[in-house]
């Protein structure tokens, strides 16, 4: 045994090791700050000063002061020009000139894994940085979401429709307000849980539209940046057994139950793939299944949770905020109205097809100006300026670094859209042609949004039905009741958007 000098010379050293430890953190990390500052390659674009010297500039921002970065963004731009530092390695650019330099269809730039690597498991579609390996994941599931697909099985998306509406019918019943937010994502979840699955949570059903896991995909949006920043507690979450999370957090409760019929899904069609020859239609797991190289359950389970969360919210957004504006506006209510009759007069008749309501003219300029001031994803989306470097507005930047733009840039741009915070359809009558490559909602690009082609139908499909079927009224809340915060997407933190309504007679 170690007599007491013995004991004291070795905690003596441990002390002096603790301390020489400590002291070449500090000397690494100031010399990191002095480097970034003033010696790193993007020492010349403006920003903040504390951005420019650590990643946790954003950190502080998103996480703790639980602001917007995509809002924050503008504040910086007007401060600083075109193109500001936001991190040490990334730049993000305000010109909409400069979002078309960076998604285009010939860029095949990698992601930067930062902004991504929370939204998986392991690993999923939006989660793979290198392009190549991307668009071979994406191939497997493409046909599934193509046109043709979408229409031949556009009967899904009626059907869930027609929950809904037995749902609102129920809530006119009971004299009761239609949350027509939660209304319209449970409707989506049912969709492309049904379409993807062959099975669905039936959300459309469920009283007052308080569906668990709609609610659950709401709660759990904020901890996206706090996976963002902390690598470390998504990958602990990760290890945590579902039902101690539940206990620890009650609003995972429905999200927990998504995860558990994921998991279901993949272990049975893995122990009985003849189930999925049999089905009467195409899910994901055909196709992911048949993959040349056999994904992990983990990577199943994480490529359908992108799947529901990315048909879930972002078509929903849309959907709310344009039952929002245009109930707020008495002439727009009636154009479109007068446009639904003349191609569904009957109400008695079934409601027509989605290839027949994407030619009327007037919805589509009321789907698209919702689509425009709904965003789709707000986070700037990086990308990785491949070795050689690339132009991009204007200023040459250096290969490896981290460039990105939020959507708000090009859907708030008063050069675009004039009185851009303003609900106005008839820009799309105006100018439509002109306007149509800065609508940016699916993003643009070969990594652009792979269920383009299904939310555009929900959108049709949706707008045409409550419209014509309900007459419907706000119920103390207008457009400036939208308020969001950015969590990737979104994030509704004003009150409710409630409605009364009432069906149409004829």
């Amino acid at each position: 045994m170690l007599d007491f000098h013995e004991t004291f010379s070795v905690l003596a050293f441990a002390l002096e090791a603790l301390q020489l430890l400590i002291l070449s953190w500090l000397l690494y990390n100031v010399t990191t700050v002095i480097y970034n500052i003033y010696f790193h390659p993007l020492a010349r674009f403006p920003g903040p000063r504390l951005a420019a010297a650590s990643e946790w500039w954003q950190a502080y921002v998103e996480v703790i002061k639980e602001e917007s970065l995509s809002k924050k963004l503008l504040d910086l731009h007007a401060k600083y020009g075109d193109v500001v530092r936001i991190a040490p390695n990334e730049l993000h650019f305000s010109k909409p000139s400069a979002y078309h330099e960076i998604y285009n269809v010939k860029n095949r730039w990698d992601r930067d894994m930062k902004l991504y690597r929370g939204l998986a498991d392991e690993e999923s579609l939006i989660t793979i940085p290198n392009y190549a390996r991307a668009k071979k994941r994406r191939d497997l599931t493409a046909a599934l979401f193509s046109r043709k697909n979408v229409i031949d099985m556009q009967h899904i998306v009626q059907n869930c429709l027609e929950d809904t509406c037995a749902n609102i019918d129920a809530h006119i019943a009971a004299a009761q307000p239609v949350d027509v937010s939660a209304a319209v994502r449970c409707c989506t979840l049912d969709v492309i849980c049904t379409l993807c699955f062959a099975r669905t949570v039936h959300a459309a059903r469920a009283p007052r539209f308080a569906a668990p896991a709609v609610r659950a995909l709401h709660a759990a949006s904020p901890f996206l940046l706090v996976f963002k920043h902390f690598p470390l507690v998504h990958a602990l979450t990760q290890r945590v057994p579902p039902a101690l999370l539940v206990r620890l957090v009650p609003e995972m409760r429905g999200l927990v139950q998504v995860r558990e019929m994921l998991q279901q899904e993949v272990r049975a069609a893995k122990a009985a793939p003849q189930r999925l020859q049999v089905a009467q239609q195409p899910t994901v797991y055909h196709a992911l299944l048949a993959a040349e190289h056999a994904l992990s359950d983990t990577a199943l389970c994480d490529e359908g949770a992108l799947f529901i969360n990315a048909g879930t919210d972002t078509t929903g957004d849309a959907l709310a905020l344009c039952a929002v504006n245009v109930l707020s506006r008495a002439d727009v209510h009636a154009k479109l109205l007068a446009e639904l009759v003349e191609v569904w007069p009957t109400l008695e008749e079934p409601s027509p097809r989605f290839e027949r309501l994407e030619k009327l003219v007037y919805l589509t300029a009321v789907l698209k100006e919702s689509l425009r001031l709904a965003h789709g994803i707000v986070q700037p989306m990086t990308r990785v300026v491949p070795a050689e470097g690339a132009v991009i507005s204007g200023q040459y930047i250096p290969g490896g670094t981290v460039v990105a733009m939020s959507n708000v840039f090009v859907h708030w741009n008063e050069e675009l859209f004039p009185d851009a915070h303003a609900f106005r359809p008839e820009r799309w009558l105006a100018r439509g042609a002109d306007l149509e490559p800065w609508l940016v909602a699916f993003s643009k690009g070969p990594r652009s949004c792979l269920g383009i082609n299904l939310a555009w139908a929900e959108l049709y499909m949706t707008v045409a039905t409550l419209f014509r079927r309900y007459d419907m009224k706000l119920n103390g809340v207008g457009p400036e009741d939208i308020v969001w915060r950015d969590t990737f997407i979104p994030h509704h933190v004003g009150p409710d958007l409630t409605v009364i309504a009432k069906r149409r007679a004829k």
